[in-house]
Order: C-alpha cells, then sequence, then structure tokens
C-alpha cells in the first residue's frame, strides 16, 4: 500500500504544474457557478448551498472517479503491473489510491475555500471542536470513498470500461440529497437518499458552513454512517473480493 502512495507522489512531484493548473481549473470552475447562483438569486443562503455543493460533491466524484480510472489503466494494460509489483489485496490497492487522491483533491478545494473565505462569500470559524469534527469526517469520507470506489470497481473489471463507474458515481450524489436540500425533496427520493451515505456526509458538510439543516441529531448521523461503512465493507470483502482476484488472475 506504501508503494502505491510513493509512486503516486512521486508522479505528481514530476509534475507539479499539473496540481496547480488543475487547482486553477477548480478554483475556475467554481466561479461561473457563483455568479450563476447571484443571478437566480441574492440570498447568501443559496450561495453558500450552491458553492458548497460543486466543493463536497467535487472532491467525492473526482476521488471515486481517479481511484477507478488508475484501476482501468492497470487493466487495459493486460499486465496490472503496478498492483502486482506492490503485492497487495485489491482493496487495500483501491485505499491506497483513494487516499492518495483524497488528499490530492481536498487541498485543491480548501485552497478554493480559503479564497472564498477572503471574498466573504464562506465564514470559516476554526475551533477546537471543528478540527475534531472535520479529522472525524475526513476518516469517514475516506472510509466511504474507499468502498465505493470498490464496488464501482466491480463495474470496472467485468466491462474493462471506466465510463460505467463515472456515471454510477454521478447517479448516487443526485439521489443523495446533494443537489436540492433534503427538506425539499419528494417522498419517495427521502426515502432512497437515507439509505445513501453521501446523504449524510454532504448534510454535515454544509450545516458546517450552516447552509443545509442535519436530518438527524449529528452523533445520530455519524453512527448511521458508521454502521453502512461496516455494512459496505462486508459485501465488498465478502462477496466481491473473490470477483476480483479471479478477472485479476485472468489478465496474466
Amino acid at each position: 500500500m506504501i508503494s502505491i502512495l510513493m509512486k503516486n507522489i512521486f508522479f505528481y512531484k514530476r509534475n507539479w504544474k499539473e496540481l496547480l493548473l488543475n487547482t486553477l481549473r477548480i478554483y475556475l470552475s467554481i466561479v461561473p457557478f457563483y455568479y450563476f447562483a447571484l443571478a437566480q438569486s441574492n440570498d447568501l443562503e443559496n450561495l453558500r448551498f450552491t458553492l458548497l455543493t460543486i466543493i463536497i460533491a467535487g472532491i467525492i466524484s473526482n476521488t471515486v472517479i481517479a481511484a477507478n480510472y488508475e484501476l482501468y489503466q492497470e487493466i487495459i494494460s493486460g499486465k496490472m503491473s503496478n498492483f502486482r509489483i506492490a503485492n497487495v489485496k485489491i482493496f487495500e490497492y483501491i485505499l491506497a489510491q483513494t487516499v492518495f487522491y483524497f488528499f490530492i483533491y481536498l487541498i485543491q478545494y480548501v485552497f478554493a475555500l480559503i479564497l472564498m473565505n477572503v471574498y466573504g462569500i464562506i465564514y470559516i470559524k476554526i475551533s477546537l471542536y471543528a478540527l475534531l469534527n472535520a479529522a472525524i469526517f475526513i476518516v469517514i469520507i475516506i472510509a466511504i470513498s474507499s468502498i465505493i470506489s470498490g464496488l464501482l470497481a466491480a463495474f470496472t473489471l467485468k466491462t474493462k470500461r471506466f465510463a460505467y463507474s463515472s456515471l454510477l458515481i454521478s447517479i448516487l450524489l443526485i439521489f443523495s440529497a446533494c443537489y436540492m436540500p433534503y427538506r425539499l425533496l419528494k417522498s419517495g427520493f427521502k426515502i432512497v437518499a437515507l439509505l445513501l451515505p453521501f446523504t449524510y456526509i454532504i448534510n454535515i458538510f454544509k450545516s458546517a458552513f450552516s447552509a443545509d439543516y442535519l436530518i438527524f441529531p449529528i452523533e445520530i448521523m455519524y453512527l448511521i454512517l458508521m454502521v453502512q461503512i461496516l455494512v459496505l465493507r462486508f459485501i465488498l470483502v465478502k462477496i466481491l473480493s473473490r470477483f476480483f482476484n479471479e478477472l485479476i488472475n485472468s489478465t496474466i
């Protein structure tokens, strides 16, 4: 797992300009949404909701998609060379890729948040409680993202097509009360949203900036997420591990 992380760090150390350009791209992608929301309403609450939606959805989707794209490159090479050299299990491989890309995108979006704080669009209050909550929140996002990456990787391994995983993560975010406040969803969509972990992640993130109401008390939200992590990990490890290994062995 460490070898995968070091390979990625070495690659981006040599290609640091790519990171700078990608950070600029992220910031510039947020600006049009800001002006669009501003044109629709001068309500600061609407502006916060729009911008925070872009940030949290961007971190999650880019992380999952990047981790799956690394696996896709391995598959189409027909050798799975980096995976085999690392000598790790498939879940460890996906976890390493997810951790790396999560922090890559987190740093970039934090930079965008800082700029918005400077402009007075979003106010960031730092306290010991906020830092502790952020640390727990980051661990949960990484755990959920890596498990979802693993589950979506099944489609990549089965179909040898990268587009399916990127399409499915977008669908999951749409049904996770991401682009519309949970309280405004219709009853049928609320039921679906409550089953998806990203609903709670997105809601906790937005509530930290007073941009959305909590569905449940925050302690209950974290408890639900922990249960979902355990259930999803059981599904991934117990049911899909053998499927992954058979497909990887077939690439020899």
